[in-house]
This record gives structure tokens, C-alpha cells and sequence, in this order.
């Protein structure tokens, strides 16, 4: 009712814009219910109207010294989601971000030999389009190509061909645009 109220009286643009006070830039008439933690010194990029939906649980951006979280035109996030970036994370115009998924364009430490040592940052990319399931991992060097769609709970950390639905951990391809 109160969001209703503040839509109303056009506050909730100006409100929304106050939350995302920390970011690079911001895009026009971005939409944000609930919290969302901006951290990092990196730069934060917002298209026009985004969508967070955090009512649930808070949706936190942490870009690092020198790293880059740029979201496109009308994107939405759900809660719980977490976009961490060394380098760069890049979400596409029309993707959506299931509830409590996790992006990441760093290990932070290898799999084997030093553990203290921080492995090279990869890019993550996620195309126009895209449709992320809840509970997903994209992990560095992860490219989802225009159109593909991903089930709940899927770990990616490759390239996935544009138009295809993948699921599983790791991800396979569950089926291919078209088919039947």
C-alpha cells in the first residue's frame, strides 16, 4: 500500500535513485522494493528501468578497485542475488535474475597450488534476453548467449549457445530453441 501511496505522489523513482546513490550512473525510472547494498570501489552501471525486487531478502553489487557491474535496460533482479566483479559483469537489456543467484568473475583462489595467490579475473556475460533461474551460479568466464534460458540451481562457467535451455551441475544443454 505504502509503495502504491509513493508511486502516486511519482516518489518512487527519487526514492529508488536515493538507494542507488552509489552507483556510476543510474538510467531512467529505475524501480528498487527493498534493500540493495552497493559495495566496492568499482563502478556500478544502471540502464533505464531496472527492476530490483528485494523485498525478500537484499540484493548486494560489489564491484572492486577497477572493476566494472553494468546492467542494462530493463533488467530485473530478484532477491538474495549477489553480482561480485574484479573485472567485469555484464547483464543484457531484457535478462532476468532469479531469487539468491550468485555472479562472480573471480575464484578469489585457485582450486590447487597456492591458495593465497588470486587468480586472473575472466569477464562474465550475460546477453539480451536471458532468463537466470533461482539458485544459479555463474562463475568467471561464464557466457550466456541472446535468448538462452537457465533452470534453478544450474552451475555454468562456459559459453552457452544462444536459444538453448541448460540445466544441472555442471550445466548441460536440456533443449534447444524449437525443438519439441
Amino acid at each position: 500500500m505504502r509503495a502504491r501511496f509513493m508511486m502516486m505522489l511519482g516518489l518512487g523513482p527519487a526514492v529508488a535513485r536515493l538507494k542507488l546513490r552509489r552507483c556510476e550512473s543510474v538510467g531512467a525510472t529505475p524501480t528498487v522494493w527493498g534493500r540493495v547494498w552497493i559495495h566496492g570501489e568499482g563502478e556500478v552501471q544502471i540502464g533505464d528501468r531496472v527492476v530490483f525486487d528485494a523485498r525478500m531478502a537484499p540484493i548486494e553489487l560489489h564491484a572492486q578497485r577497477g572493476g566494472r557491474i553494468v546492467i542494462q535496460d530493463d533488467v530485473t533482479i530478484e532477491g538474495g542475488s549477489s553480482i561480485e566483479a574484479q573485472s567485469c559483469v555484464t547483464l543484457g537489456a531484457r535478462s532476468r535474475l532469479g531469487m539468491w543467484c550468485k555472479l562472480m568473475d573471480n575464484m578469489y583462489h585457485p582450486v590447487r597450488g597456492n591458495r593465497h595467490e588470486r587468480p586472473q579475473s575472466v569477464p562474465l556475460m550475460v546477453e539480451e534476453g536471458v532468463t537466470v533461474g533461482s539458485r544459479s551460479i555463474l562463475l568467471p568466464g561464464t557466457h550466456l548467449q541472446k535468448g538462452a534460458s537457465v533452470a534453478s540451481g544450474t552451475v555454468i562457467s562456459r559459453r552457452i549457445p544462444p536459444g538453448v535451455t541448460v540445466g544441472g551441475s555442471p550445466a548441460r544443454v536440456l533443449r534447444r530453441e524449437g525443438a519439441r
